[in-house]
């Protein structure tokens, strides 16, 4: 081996290791959701700089050797940087890992680096490093000489350059025109948003591409973007004149002058200056204005830290009055663990009661019993908050509680917008409440936020009310009139109902969770005695029988030898027995005579009359101890509904989030509703309450927007110009009963059919002769909405296919009633608990499986006259309705089929209707206990959502109602496939490997941009593949409906149907549930790939996308090598 190919080989091993850190650290730059991390997150790569410097220096690079010092260095010293000298070091860094990458990619190529590149980045180092003033950081310095020419004019393809250019263009434009229509209203959020997605999408084709300087010009506009959309920053005329500059500078840059040159090597470190103080700016908004400090002030007061303040209420000068102030450790205290454990149920209950009273007072504001519970609320809070230690919490609530004292007595009124700046501090106390400190920053900024706006609530006009200036005429149409199930309650009875509160017990919900748990492990023991006993009895009654058989044979023994005599002596030399003296006197016949044989006759009698009474003893004691066994049962299952229901909590408990839903969408609709509730006190199983908060909040946001019509609407058609939802709940046996109803406008079930039709789900012929109660279970398909534009609040549909899986999960089920122009009622039927269920036990084969009953229709019997064959498909007639019937062993795995004769059909309710489940016996309905499958790895997808134990201690997996669709359809048409596969094998004589097959299948690339879609397709084809492509996500599923992929590639961030909808919506229908799907995104956080593989991802791979990484990553979900390849 020569010495030149060993440098080569090592030199490849140098550009690969090189790359990954620098690819790693480069991520770590740019982490999602916010602009620039802290330097506490980037200075743990100072050892990567240092590790390159040496490895770069031992291979002759001494330009990077020199990169990678400085990047060490300056790693070492940026937790000791002030705020005003974060944002430069950041840039540099950025820009110093830039050129290492693009010098690696360089050395790569056998192009040799470029060491004119480090006299730039030492100088502008050497504006914070220690030995320099931070006076320097406002200075624009310029970049190096050479290198600038490689990085402000990259050598790009033409054909890549030929459709990044049109594209980033219409991008600039569009920025263009946005920037127009923020000018005329700096507060429009549907703007803003839209400015950071174009932004975004910019960014990220520029990366992709290579054109790295466009990206970051663009990156801190994205970043500006989300800062003003998260309410960390407030926009100005300054912030739209910056971004006008940075699209006149992209646009030079696009024009990819030689000429002009000189002149982008001053305008682009210009600009990324100004962007980068825009976003210096930034960290500084908003402030908390605190007023001027009177001339009696104490001296040194306002410097007191906010640790510092007394827990005097009446001490009010040390409070925070600018967001730099509010450190982590006051914002997110170091609490005890047992702490917190009491303090959190606790403050939740108080927050829960004050946000329901805020929105009663809302509609009543002269109500003086609910203006004093609020006070009382809002002190107990504060109290309890300052006692554990918690000062924020404390500081927000006590300016709320001064607010209220106030208006309790008299010195201020109560206006409508005041409830509005009450909840929004409600919002920031629960944001303190999770402690997570991730978001400490944004937490810092709404908390300064909601004190200014407190502050401001002694004036005349409340701060913080943002919506335009109305006419009371107006106020009257867009107010929301929530009518309460009950009266407010007067002080007294609030009182004596806190007096009650005191003496309960706060027990943890583990804790609840074990003993439930321990109950009903004693459940099962029980059963498994129950069944002892059972055998017991079983082989008493055997015992019995033998020995009604054993008596019967004695008897006929005893009668035939108990009284016999021996025979009289016939010959002289015979005497009579030698006895008692007197013996002689008595005849043959006045003296019985036994022998042996009668004495065993005498005692085998006796023996069974000991056997009778013993068993009839026995049989006597398992009767009682089966009594007793009955009673242990009542006991057993009295002790587990006790501790089941210490887990419930009233369901109205979360009614008052509903109640803000609906308020602040019928503000943002412009409609007067009226929402009526009743059963408040319906109680459930908290787990069931926690899963059904964001359904209950989507339907009655749905029925505000979509189904309730404006006034004047209504007004036409005759009905009342307030709207209603009704939303009542109600015990039903061992189930609960929600209703959401409202009396809009209905569903529009043409309109419904319409969108079918146009999404390839039925044909027209199909679609008008379906009846409307079939109509309407396409609005819970993924994806599917008839609004004309899909948004944050329009789409009825958009997430119904949620709402409908999380009911069915809970092993419930919803059903929908809708007339056109009357209303729509949304009925859901639940569990009361999600651990203790009554389920119907089933055989297949050796095996047994547990259906809980809510999921059962009803069960019948299949016969000749019942059980009908369609085809391939068997059918079980049910009145006028046929339901198709499958194997439950097909469905779950195993080996089954169904008879032409008499076998048991479970028909069970489906996301898609109901559906027959041929078993071989039905084994009884049973109370169980539903146990988590845990991590089982062969189960994370399985039919099945728990498991349970029997009575005789076998286990019982519970099947998943849910899911047995999407299974059935896979299985069927796993096993059509490998017929016909078999059918072509054996008519051609020869069978194909079977890894060539999908090879002539093509792949499918989703991505709104145009030069993603043109760059990473042309890699795909490059290796072999064929490659088709959607523009966005409602057309890739289209497509993917017609059309067989054996590989589809989506991007997450997409407009009308986004990534994680197209994967629910692929793996929620037949044809793609098995289709390896990969995400190909810049959002590289754990968060967003944990999201993505829990609904249904395959792999996860972040952009800008490295040809070779995406070919191997490609390769492995296809299973095949490239034609090109082979």
């Amino acid at each position: 081996m020569s010495a030149d190919f060993d440098r080569d080989q090592l030199l490849d091993i140098f550009v690969a290791e090189a790359g990954d850190d620098m690819e790693r650290f480069w991520k770590a730059l740019h982490p999602e959701g916010k602009g620039r991390p802290e330097p506490a997150e980037v200075a743990e790569f100072h050892a990567v700089g240092h590790k390159l410097k040496g490895a770069a220096l031992l291979y002759g690079f001494p330009g990077l050797g020199q990169l990678g010092a400085l990047l060490e260095e300056t790693l070492e010293h940026v937790q000791e940087m002030s705020p005003s000298q974060w944002p430069v070091a950041f840039e540099v860094i950025r820009d110093i890992v830039a050129s290492f990458r693009h010098q690696v990619a360089r050395i790569g190529r056998g192009e040799g680096e470029d060491a004119s590149l480090v006299d730039g980045f030492v100088q502008r180092c050497a504006q914070f490093l220690p030995a320099a003033s931070a006076d320097d950081s406002a200075q624009c310095l310029p970049i190096a000489t050479e290198p600038a020419d490689d990085y402000l004019l990259p050598v790009m393809d033409e054909e890549v350059l030929s459709y990044f250019a049109p594209e980033a263009e219409e991008y600039l434009n569009t920025i263009q025109t946005l920037l127009q229509r923020l000018e005329l209203d700096l507060s429009d959020a549907e703007t803003i948003h839209q400015l950071y997605r174009v932004a975004h999408t910019l960014k990220g084709s520029a990366y992709t591409v290579g054109f790295q300087v466009v990206g970051d010009v663009a990156f801190p506009i994205e970043t500006c973007m989300i800062a003003v959309r998260e309410g960390a920053a407030v926009i100005g005329p300054q912030w739209i004149a910056t971004i006008r500059h940075a699209v006149d500078v992209m646009r030079s840059l696009m024009a990819r002058d030689a000429q002009q040159l000189p002149r982008l090597r001053q305008d682009v470190p210009c600009m990324k200056t100004m962007l980068r103080e825009l976003e210096q700016g930034m960290t500084q908004a908003p402030q908390v204005d605190a007023p001027a400090a009177s001339s009696s002030s104490v001296a040194g007061e306002e410097a007191l830290p906010p640790a510092a303040k007394p827990l005097n209420p009446a001490a009010q000068s040390s409070e925070p009055n600018h967001p730099a102030e509010l450190s982590e450790a006051y914002l997110i205290p170091m609490l005890d663990a047992e702490v917190i454990s009491y303090f959190a149920p606790e403050a939740q209950e108080y927050l829960e009661s004050l946000e329901t009273d805020l929105l009663r007072v809302d509609k009543d504001a002269a109500n003086p019993d609910i203006i004093h519970q609020l006070f009382r609320t809002a002190h107990t809070l504060k109290g309890s908050a300052y006692t554990v230690g918690f000062q924020s919490i404390g500081d927000l609530t006590h300016h709320i509680e001064d607010f209220m004292g106030a208006v309790r007595e008299g010195r201020l009124k109560f206006l409508p917008g005041h409830t509005d700046v009450l909840l929004r501090a409600i919002d920031v106390i629960r944001a303190l409440m999770r402690r997570d400190p991730s978001l400490v920053t944004r937490t810092r900024h709404r908390f300064a936020a909601s004190l200014q706006e407190l502050k401001g609530l002694g004036e005349a006009a409340p701060t913080g009310v943002h919506e335009p200036v109305m006419s009371s005429q107006t106020e009257a149409v867009i107010a929301l009139d929530v009518q309460e199930a009950e009266p407010a309650e007067p002080v007294n009875a609030a009182e004596g109902k806190a007096g009650e509160e005191r003496e309960v017990i706060r027990v943890s919900r583990d804790r609840l969770e074990r003993l439930l748990n321990l109950v009903g492990e004693l459940v099962i023991d029980r059963g498994r005695l129950e069944q002892r006993l059972r055998t017991l009895d079983q082989l008493a009654t055997q015992v019995l029988a033998n020995k009604n058989r054993l008596t019967d044979a004695v008897r006929t023994f005893e009668d035939k030898h108990t009284f016999s005599f021996q025979p009289s002596p016939t010959t002289q030399g015979e005497a009579m027995p030698q006895g008692f003296p007197g013996v002689s006197d008595f005849g043959s016949l006045e003296f019985d005579k036994y022998d042996d044989f009668n004495i065993l006759a005498r005692r085998i009698s006796e023996v069974t009359a000991d056997i009778s009474e013993s068993m009839s003893q026995l049989s006597g004691s398992i009767h009682r101890a089966q009594d007793d066994m009955g009673s242990l049962q009542q006991l057993t299952l009295g002790m587990r509904d006790e501790i089941a229901r210490a887990r419930m909590v009233p369901i109205g408990t979360p009614f008052t989030r509903f109640r803000r839903a609906a308020r602040e969408m019928a503000r943002a609709t412009g409609k007067d509703v009226n929402l009526v509730t009743s059963g408040e006190h319906t109680e459930i199983d908290t787990g069931v309450v926690e899963r059904l908060v964001d359904p209950l909040v989507h339907l009655v946001r749905n029925a505000v927007y979509h189904g309730i019509e404006p006034a004047a609407v209504r007004r036409v058609q005759g009905k009342p110009e307030t709207g209603t939802i009704y939303l009542h709940a109600a015990h039903r046996g061992n189930s609960v009963l929600i209703e959401v109803e409202d009396d809009g406008a209905g569903l529009d079930i043409a309109k419904i059919k319409a969108k079918a039709v146009k999404l390839g789900l039925v044909r027209q012929d199909v679609a008008e002769t379906l009846p409307e109660s079939e109509v309407i279970k396409f609005i819970f398909l993924p994806g599917f909405s008839t609004a004309d534009a899909v948004g944050d609040q329009a789409g009825r549909g958009v997430g119904m296919d949620v709402v409908k899986r999380v009911i069915e999960t809970m092993n419930g089920h919803i059903e929908v009633e809708s007339v056109r122009g009357q209303g729509t009622k949304f009925t859901m039927h639940l569990p009361l608990t999600l651990l203790i269920a009554t389920a119907l036990l089933v055989r297949v084969g050796k095996d047994r499986y547990a259906i809980p009953l809510p999921s059962v229709r009803e069960v019948t019997m299949s016969t000749a006259s019942t059980l009908q064959h369609m085809g391939d498909r068997q059918v079980v007639q049910i009145g006028d309705e046929a339901i198709e019937v499958y194997p439950l062993g097909s469905l779950i795995r195993r080996e089954a089929g169904i008879t032409d004769g008499v076998s048991p059909v479970v028909i069970v309710r489906t996301s898609t209707g109901a559906l027959g489940c041929a078993v071989d016996e039905l084994l009884g309905r049973q109370e169980i206990v539903i146990k988590s499958l845990g991590g089982l790895k062969p189960y994370e997808r399985s039919v099945f959502g728990g498991a349970t134990i029997d009575p005789e201690g076998r286990v019982v997996l519970v099947l998943d109602v849910s899911r047995l669709t999407t299974r059935e359809y896979q299985e069927t048409m796993s096993i059509a496939q490998d017929s016909s596969v078999a059918a072509i094998e054996d008519a051609t004589g020869h069978s194909e490997p079977k890894a060539s097959a999908p090879s002539a299948l093509p792949l499918l690339l989703i991505d709104d941009s145009l030069s993603i879609r043109k760059f990473v397709g042309r890699m795909l084809e490059a290796a072999g593949y064929t490659v088709e492509t959607a523009t966005d996500g409602e057309e890739g599923c289209r497509k993917a409906m017609v059309q067989a992929y054996q590989l589809i590639i989506t991007d997450l961030e997409m407009p009308k149907l986004n990534g994680y909808e197209v994967i629910q919506a692929l793996r929620a229908r037949p044809q793609t549930h098995a289709t390896p799907i990969l995400v190909m995104t810049t959002r590289a956080g754990e968060k967003h790939r944990q999201m993505a593989v829990s609904v249904g991802a395959s792999g996860y791979i972040a952009k800008p996308v490295e040809e070779r990484a995406l070919i191997q990553e490609v390769r492995k979900w296809t299973g095949v090598e490239a034609r090109a390849e082979k």
